[in-house]
């Protein structure tokens, strides 16, 4: 039997889910006795909790739900809506991720691109100066947010826009389009060499392989068979298993790490 091969995990991300554990929440706020705290930490935490018990090599705090906590931080905005002139007030993500840093391992953050972050224009009156607006207030709180410790960031998006691969791509920051498609993969692979997607859209990269230098493949919820498919067209240190939880998450990043040991058929 071939001998296995065990690839390195990396998350994306996690979502809380339709509900939260109303039990792990009471104890996790009487914990908090004299520190303080709201949902946002509490969401931003739990799920990192599990990812390092898995043992998730690069685990990722933050999701799309995120978003709120930006919100918080970038003076300007009232009730999702940009009202005034755009700023930085970092206090609340730097206490997030001060009190989750470990020496011991990279740690990531995940959040909307500022295409998602779900605000609306009520300032500036200009696409294209609110794009790049957000861009350049996005880039300053990720610099905070490394400063406190977080390692790097992956950016959420459903779509990419040039504005903003341009203004924010960086070997720290990674894009993840959670629905690629052939013209999204495109414009992406301009700017990013590290991509990440499901098993579906597997044959999608390697079409585009040759005209772009994809020099890292993530798989989202591997398997065998993905795996295996990858190998066809990539080397070994070139393929990342990942994540992104959306439910059960103690059970699904423990499942990442043992479909991350590949078992190649025999010749």
């Amino acid at each position: 039997m071939s001998k296995k091969i065990k690839f390195p995990t990396k998350s994306l991300g996690s979502e809380p889910g339709p509900s939260l554990e109303k039990e792990d929440l009471v104890s996790w706020v009487q914990s908090r006795v004299g520190l303080g705290g709201d949902l946002s930490r509490y969401r931003f935490q739990k799920p990192l909790l599990y990812q390092r018990e898995a043992g998730i090599d690069v685990p990722c705090a933050g999701g799309l739900f995120y978003r709120e906590r930006l919100r918080e931080c970038l003076a300007g905005i009232d009730t999702g809506k940009i009202v005034g002139e755009l700023g930085l007030e970092p206090g609340l993500v730097k206490t997030d991720i001060g009190e989750v840093v470990k020496k011991s391992d990279p740690f990531w953050v995940a959040m909307p691109s500022p295409a998602r972050l779900g605000v609306t224009d009520e300032y500036y009156g200009d696409p294209e100066e609110v794009s790049r607006n957000l861009c350049y207030w996005f880039r300053r709180l990720m610099r905070e947010m490394r400063d406190s410790g977080a390692n790097g960031h992956v950016l959420i998006c459903d779509h990419v826009t040039e504005e903003e691969l341009a203004a924010l791509c960086g070997k720290k920051i990674l894009f993840y389009l959670s629905d690629p498609n052939q013209e999204r993969l495109e414009m992406l692979l301009e700017h990013q060499g590290m991509v990440a997607v499901p098993g579906t859209a597997i044959d999608l990269v390697v079409g585009l392989k040759e005209e772009y230098p994809v020099d890292t493949i993530v798989l989202i919820d591997p398997t065998n068979a993905g795996l295996e498919k990858i190998l066809a067209h990539w080397e070994i240190d070139q393929v990342k298993a990942g994540g992104y939880c959306r439910e059960n998450c103690s059970g699904y990043w423990k499942n990442i790490v043992h479909e991350a040991d590949f078992q190649p058929r025999s010749e």
